[in-house]
Protein backbone atom coordinates (compact mmCIF):
# COMPACT_ATOMS: atom_id res chain seq x y z
CA UNK A 1 0.00 0.00 0.00
CA UNK A 2 2.60 2.69 0.56
CA UNK A 3 4.42 1.14 -2.51
CA UNK A 4 1.27 2.97 -4.37
CA UNK A 5 0.98 6.19 -1.81
CA UNK A 6 4.81 6.85 -2.88
CA UNK A 7 4.20 6.12 -6.75
CA UNK A 8 0.96 8.21 -6.70
CA UNK A 9 2.51 11.17 -4.62
CA UNK A 10 5.52 11.43 -7.27
CA UNK A 11 2.80 11.18 -10.30
CA UNK A 12 0.77 14.28 -8.55
CA UNK A 13 4.09 16.20 -8.18
CA UNK A 14 5.27 15.57 -11.94
CA UNK A 15 1.82 16.40 -13.53
CA UNK A 16 1.95 19.73 -11.00
CA UNK A 17 5.28 20.90 -11.65
CA UNK A 18 4.62 20.16 -15.79
CA UNK A 19 1.24 22.13 -15.85
CA UNK A 20 2.12 25.07 -13.60
CA UNK A 21 5.51 25.86 -15.68
CA UNK A 22 3.44 26.10 -18.85
CA UNK A 23 0.73 27.34 -17.08
CA UNK A 24 2.39 30.35 -14.39
CA UNK A 25 0.21 31.48 -12.07
CA UNK A 26 -1.01 35.29 -12.62
CA UNK A 27 -0.17 36.03 -15.54
CA UNK A 28 -1.01 39.62 -16.71
CA UNK A 29 -0.68 41.75 -19.78
CA UNK A 30 -0.60 45.39 -19.06
CA UNK A 31 -2.60 47.10 -22.07
CA UNK A 32 -2.71 51.06 -21.78
CA UNK A 33 -2.20 50.80 -17.97
CA UNK A 34 -4.94 48.41 -17.52
CA UNK A 35 -4.00 44.84 -16.33
CA UNK A 36 -5.76 42.12 -17.94
CA UNK A 37 -5.35 38.75 -16.58
CA UNK A 38 -3.89 35.74 -19.38
CA UNK A 39 -5.19 32.70 -19.41
CA UNK A 40 -2.29 30.97 -21.95
CA UNK A 41 -3.29 28.48 -24.98
CA UNK A 42 0.30 26.99 -25.61
CA UNK A 43 -0.49 23.21 -26.68
CA UNK A 44 -2.30 22.39 -30.10
CA UNK A 45 -5.37 20.93 -28.14
CA UNK A 46 -5.31 24.35 -26.19
CA UNK A 47 -5.29 26.54 -28.94
CA UNK A 48 -7.67 24.20 -30.86
CA UNK A 49 -10.36 24.42 -28.17
CA UNK A 50 -9.28 28.50 -26.94
CA UNK A 51 -12.51 30.01 -25.70
CA UNK A 52 -15.25 27.70 -27.45
CA UNK A 53 -18.12 26.16 -25.56
CA UNK A 54 -17.85 28.50 -22.34
CA UNK A 55 -20.66 30.87 -21.50
CA UNK A 56 -18.28 33.78 -20.56
CA UNK A 57 -14.97 35.26 -20.15
CA UNK A 58 -14.19 37.66 -16.92
CA UNK A 59 -14.49 41.58 -18.10
CA UNK A 60 -10.86 41.72 -17.05
CA UNK A 61 -9.38 38.29 -18.69
CA UNK A 62 -7.71 37.22 -22.36
CA UNK A 63 -6.78 34.33 -23.50
CA UNK A 64 -2.92 34.89 -25.08
CA UNK A 65 -2.19 32.60 -27.71
CA UNK A 66 1.56 31.84 -27.85
CA UNK A 67 3.26 30.69 -31.14
CA UNK A 68 7.15 29.52 -31.41
CA UNK A 69 7.35 31.20 -35.10
CA UNK A 70 5.79 34.27 -36.82
CA UNK A 71 2.53 33.62 -38.87
CA UNK A 72 -0.41 34.98 -40.45
CA UNK A 73 -2.66 32.11 -37.85
CA UNK A 74 -6.30 32.16 -38.79
CA UNK A 75 -8.67 31.48 -35.97
CA UNK A 76 -12.18 30.64 -36.28
CA UNK A 77 -15.42 31.04 -33.82
CA UNK A 78 -16.06 27.08 -33.47
CA UNK A 79 -18.16 26.90 -30.50
CA UNK A 80 -18.03 30.33 -29.32
CA UNK A 81 -21.07 31.65 -27.34
CA UNK A 82 -20.06 35.03 -27.23
CA UNK A 83 -18.02 37.61 -29.53
CA UNK A 84 -14.76 38.54 -29.08
CA UNK A 85 -11.52 40.72 -29.91
CA UNK A 86 -8.31 40.17 -31.54
CA UNK A 87 -5.06 41.72 -30.67
CA UNK A 88 -2.51 40.73 -33.18
CA UNK A 89 0.68 40.98 -31.44
CA UNK A 90 4.67 41.29 -32.57
CA UNK A 91 7.06 40.63 -29.67
CA UNK A 92 5.01 42.91 -27.79
CA UNK A 93 3.77 45.49 -30.30
CA UNK A 94 -0.28 45.40 -31.39
CA UNK A 95 0.19 45.00 -34.94
CA UNK A 96 -3.53 44.68 -35.84
CA UNK A 97 -7.02 44.67 -34.61
CA UNK A 98 -10.14 42.81 -34.93
CA UNK A 99 -12.91 43.83 -33.51
CA UNK A 100 -15.99 42.67 -32.34
CA UNK A 101 -15.99 39.09 -34.12
CA UNK A 102 -19.92 37.66 -33.71
CA UNK A 103 -20.24 33.91 -32.52
CA UNK A 104 -22.10 31.46 -34.93
CA UNK A 105 -25.93 31.75 -34.23
CA UNK A 106 -26.37 28.32 -33.67
CA UNK A 107 -23.88 25.25 -33.64
CA UNK A 108 -25.09 24.29 -36.84
CA UNK A 109 -23.74 27.48 -38.46
CA UNK A 110 -20.66 27.83 -39.86
CA UNK A 111 -18.57 29.70 -38.03
CA UNK A 112 -16.88 32.89 -38.63
CA UNK A 113 -12.43 32.66 -39.80
CA UNK A 114 -10.48 35.70 -38.84
CA UNK A 115 -6.56 35.88 -39.64
CA UNK A 116 -4.44 39.23 -39.53
CA UNK A 117 -2.78 40.29 -42.59
CA UNK A 118 0.53 40.44 -41.63
CA UNK A 119 2.61 37.79 -39.44
CA UNK A 120 2.42 37.42 -35.38
CA UNK A 121 3.45 35.58 -32.70
CA UNK A 122 0.88 35.88 -29.94
CA UNK A 123 -2.90 36.71 -30.55
CA UNK A 124 -4.63 38.38 -27.18
CA UNK A 125 -8.98 36.94 -27.31
CA UNK A 126 -10.49 39.72 -24.64
CA UNK A 127 -14.14 40.11 -24.93
CA UNK A 128 -15.81 41.98 -27.37
CA UNK A 129 -15.78 46.10 -26.85
CA UNK A 130 -12.43 45.80 -24.44
CA UNK A 131 -10.63 47.10 -27.62
CA UNK A 132 -12.52 50.39 -27.73
CA UNK A 133 -12.68 50.57 -24.00
CA UNK A 134 -8.96 50.59 -23.28
CA UNK A 135 -8.49 52.29 -26.70
CA UNK A 136 -6.24 49.95 -27.93
CA UNK A 137 -4.06 51.32 -31.22
CA UNK A 138 -2.01 49.75 -33.62
CA UNK A 139 1.35 50.42 -32.37
CA UNK A 140 0.70 50.37 -28.82
CA UNK A 141 2.84 48.50 -26.31
CA UNK A 142 1.77 45.09 -24.39
CA UNK A 143 3.67 44.48 -20.88
CA UNK A 144 3.79 40.96 -20.11
CA UNK A 145 3.94 39.74 -16.42
CA UNK A 146 4.72 36.94 -14.49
Amino acid sequence: MKKYFVAGFIVITFVTIWFYTRHPLGMKAIINGQPIRLELALTSSEKERGLGYRDALASDSGMLFVYQNKDRYGFWMKGMRFPLDFIWIDGNRVVELSEHIAAPATDASRPVEVSPHVRVDKILEVNADVIQKLGVRVGDIIQFID
